[in-house]
């Protein structure tokens, strides 16, 4: 049908689709400069606002370049379309000339200026969360890769597989790792493209030899650009970046490894380089021990070993969101535990899990490593919690290591207090509703025993304000005292009563059932770890 045959509606309409049809910023773009070209109105640019500065700088440009001087906040002019987001004046459309006359002209332009600043907006918050879940499967990748490198206790292999991780993080070309020879100066004992003598060649402006500067300083350097800071002079071959990492544990450096022209590397690669290098560290002194210590004194650091891994998967404090607030605690009955809790915030709904692996150290310790990397990427991809937990037993039964968790999984919805649950073989969870004890039984078998085992989703309940959820592992439950006898789920709902009575919060909940806990056992120690996450309405 031709333009002309189109009422003003239909126009303005189509110009509305058209917008809001896009997908990325290349096709709006090119979606935009169609549209001027129609109103005879290009050349033109878009600019978006800087907070910061105050400007608004040329962020594309329609039928022109895109470089063009910033344009101040306060600018004006009857060829300025001001667009506009949630928050206010995000960027401006600044047309070349007059477009063609007429109200139809003037419908559709004011179509343009009303949507176009709510579908910049759009396009790049779906950008920014695509970016960042590309970043997170990367991330798990490589954490998964490095742990990984806990695997292999033979020092030749391991060093491989240490310079292959760190330079996939850094995303470089080329590198070196090196390490301490038996005269204690640093070898590169193995080189992808960097070799010995470029090595050898690389200073600092002090003159002292790069890598051995690392290596006695404990710290990264990070060289781009101009390279400042740096002598690269003696090197035959071209150098665009380097990063100078430690592979440092306890305190020590234990090697260094370098990676050089990095491509497209930015805070986030240099951050996960270092974080690959700091586990690399103790993946090497792990192995250095297996060769040069007793098995006890080995055993014994990779103890250490699991207990920092596992450290780092808890949940660094309370989570507070809406009206919930959530704390977790985890007391292991030995250096390393078996137990697990986790909580987050996914798309308006608080997840909380608690999990309880079968046997202690550090087999446990490991296993629940690995539950804690798929049921992370489970949850943070945006699978249901039933499907997180069936991906979940198979993963941790294809790993035939002879152990099973049981776990139960909480969904709750912010804004409501709507919650339902998954749970596998777990003790049943205390819910206080109204200062009354409700059970939350299991509905599935553990984790890891069959591998295709299937989770049910719960009827859904709902916390009114002033509701407590209480998960916990059986180590509260089954705590003993010197007479034998157990302190039990009657005196866990007690004690939990107790606490809502006293109108006492998430953290000093969970205190005084540790408390009331170690009181019943009095002084004898917990056979089993001890957990809990405690959530208040």
């Amino acid at each position: 049908m031709p333009l002309s045959d189109l009422t003003s509606v239909e126009l303005c309409g189509q110009v509305a689709g058209r917008l809001i049809a896009t997908d990325s910023s290349g096709s709006l773009v090119s979606a935009l400069e169609d549209l001027l070209e129609e109103f005879n109105a290009l050349p033109a640019r878009l600019y978006l606002r800087d907070p910061a500065a105050q400007v608004f700088y040329a962020a594309a440009g329609l039928g022109c370049e895109r470089d063009a001087p910033d344009l101040p906040v306060e600018s004006t002019g009857n060829r300025i379309l001001r667009l506009r987001g949630p928050e206010g004046a995000i960027g401006l459309l600044v047309l070349g000339k007059e477009p063609t006359p007429g109200a139809a002209t003037s419908q559709r332009l004011a179509v343009v200026e009303a949507l176009l600043g709510p579908v910049l907006v759009s396009l790049h918050q779906r950008e920014v969360t695509a970016g960042a879940l590309r970043r997170a499967e990367e991330q798990i990748r490589m954490i998964t890769s490095a742990g990984d490198l806990l695997r292999h206790m033979e020092l030749e292999v391991l060093l491989v597989k240490i310079l292959e991780t760190v330079l996939g993080a850094a995303r470089a070309q080329v590198g070196a790792l090196l390490v301490p020879g038996e005269t204690g100066a640093l070898e590169a004992k193995v080189t992808w493209g960097l070799r010995p003598e470029h090595v050898a060649a690389l200073r600092l402006s002090d003159g002292r030899k790069l890598a051995e500067a690392v290596h006695a300083d404990g710290r990264s350097l990070v060289f781009t650009g101009d390279l400042a800071g740096l002598d690269a002079s003696r090197l035959d071959a071209k150098l665009t970046g380097l990063l100078a990492l430690p592979l440092a544990t306890r305190g020590t450096s234990m090697g260094v490894v370098l990676a050089a022209n990095p491509t497209d590397c930015g805070e986030d690669e240099r951050r996960m380089a270092e974080t690959l290098c700091s586990l690399a560290a103790i993946a090497l002194d792990n192995a250095v021990l297996v060769k040069a210590t007793v098995d006890r004194e080995r055993l014994k650091q990779e103890m250490d070993l699991a207990r920092a891994v596992q450290t780092g998967m808890s949940p660094t404090g309370p989570l507070a969101v809406g009206s919930l607030l959530t704390i977790g605690h985890s007391k292991p009955c030995n250096e390393t535990g078996g137990d697990y809790y986790t909580y987050l915030v996914r798309g308006g709904r608080l997840l909380a899990m608690i999990g309880d692996v079968s046997g202690h150290g550090l087999g446990a310790a490991l296993f629940t490593t690995m539950a804690h990397a798929i049921i992370q990427q489970q949850l943070r991809s945006g699978a249901p919690i039933a499907e997180a937990f069936r991906v979940l037993n198979e993963g941790l039964y294809h790993a035939q290591s002879g152990r099973f968790m049981t776990a139960a999984l909480v969904e709750i919805e912010i804004a409501t207090g709507t919650f339902s649950y998954v749970s596998a073989g777990h003790n049943p969870l205390l819910w206080l509703n109204a200062g009354e004890p409700r059970w939350l039984e299991s509905g599935g078998l553990p984790l890891g025993i069959l591998g295709d085992s299937e989770y049910p989703l719960t009827e859904p309940g709902a916390l009114a304000l002033g509701d407590r959820m209480i998960l916990y592992t059986d180590g509260f439950t089954e705590a003993v005292n010197p007479a034998g006898e157990c302190f039990g789920e009657e005196r866990l709902a007690r004690t939990a009563r107790n606490a809502w009575e006293l109108r006492q919060g998430p953290a000093e909940t969970g205190v005084l059932l540790s408390s009331d806990v170690d009181a019943w056992a009095q002084g004898k120690p917990h056979a089993d770890d001890l957990t809990m996450v405690v959530i208040s309405a």
